[in-house]
């Protein structure tokens, strides 16, 4: 499928998804959401003085940060509405992060930029603005979608279709992913210092591994004898609970950092960098 890149289609169909699917409390009910704010919330307490949330979303990171003022913001109007209910004291700007000629050099302490460059059609850009916005020893920590083999560029709105979002391209929407390395080569590229680089969810890995054998089961004979999306919806239920469950009794018999460290790379990449 050809990839046409349609900014004006993008930025609508962030507005359908911020008025009709709440992300957050989705996301961050499954074993990757709960994971991927568990890597943050630390950093988050380390940073201190103006923080920038970039592709703020409805502010759940924003609440939880308390050294300092806090922006947020995302190129969906509808999900600023949102944030702003979260968090009342936060400045909320609808923007492109490719373009943030609205905000003043040397003007954050940090950036918060988690699960967003990969909707964006020049990452570059995200990072050019970035720098130009930190302070001097500003920072910058981004978490996005990690791969292996072939980089993605679209994906299918899926769950999201249930609450009646539909597709930029068909049933799909621009979504990418990026290597540690890839970051890393980027930030650097605009000058920035790289602290740290890496890969999280790991978890994500070891807990899946049972119920998605019973996932792809379901899966196929789903589409090839019933084509039934209550039968689907079931399935994705049961993955991630089944996942989370998983997780839950390593954690508590004390095993989790023992099968951690039988794999490799975690489902997502990370970057924290520097302003020199």
């Amino acid at each position: 499928m050809p990839l046409i890149k349609k900014e004006d289609s993008f930025r609508e169909f962030y507005e359908s998804v911020g008025e009709r699917y709440p992300e957050e409390e989705v996301v961050y009910s499954t074993l990757r959401g709960m994971l991927r704010r568990q890597f943050v919330l630390p950093y988050l307490k380390k940073f201190q003085g103006r923080f920038l949330d970039l592709g703020c979303n409805r502010g759940i990171y924003m609440s939880q940060y308390q050294n300092g003022a806090a922006v947020g913001v995302d190129i969906a109007y509808s999900v600023l509405k949102g944030a702003k209910r979260r968090v009342p004291e936060a400045h909320l700007i609808q923007g492109d992060a490719q373009n943030l000629a609205f905000l003043r050099s040397n003007s954050f302490d940090s950036i918060l930029c988690s699960e967003m460059i990969e909707h964006v059609s020049y990452p570059q850009k995200v990072f050019t603005e970035c720098y130009r916005i930190l302070k001097p020893q500003g920072s910058l920590l981004v978490t996005t979608p990690n791969f292996k083999r072939k980089k993605p560029n679209l994906m299918r709105v899926g769950k999201m279709k249930s609450f009646g979002v539909k597709g930029v391209y068909g049933d799909y929407y621009f979504h990418t992913a990026f290597r540690p390395e890839e970051l890393k080569c980027i930030a650097e590229k605009e000058g920035f210092q790289v602290v740290e680089f890496g890969t999280l969810e790991k978890e994500v890995k070891c807990s899946t591994r049972i119920p998605v054998l019973f996932y792809y089961k379901l899966y196929f004979l789903n589409h090839i004898f019933f084509h039934s999306k209550k039968i689907d919806d079931f399935n994705e239920m049961m993955l991630e609970k089944g996942s989370l469950l998983i997780y839950k009794l390593a954690t508590k018999m004390g095993i989790n950092k023992f099968l951690t460290s039988l794999v490799k790379e975690g489902v997502r990449s990370y970057l924290l960098a520097e302003k020199r």
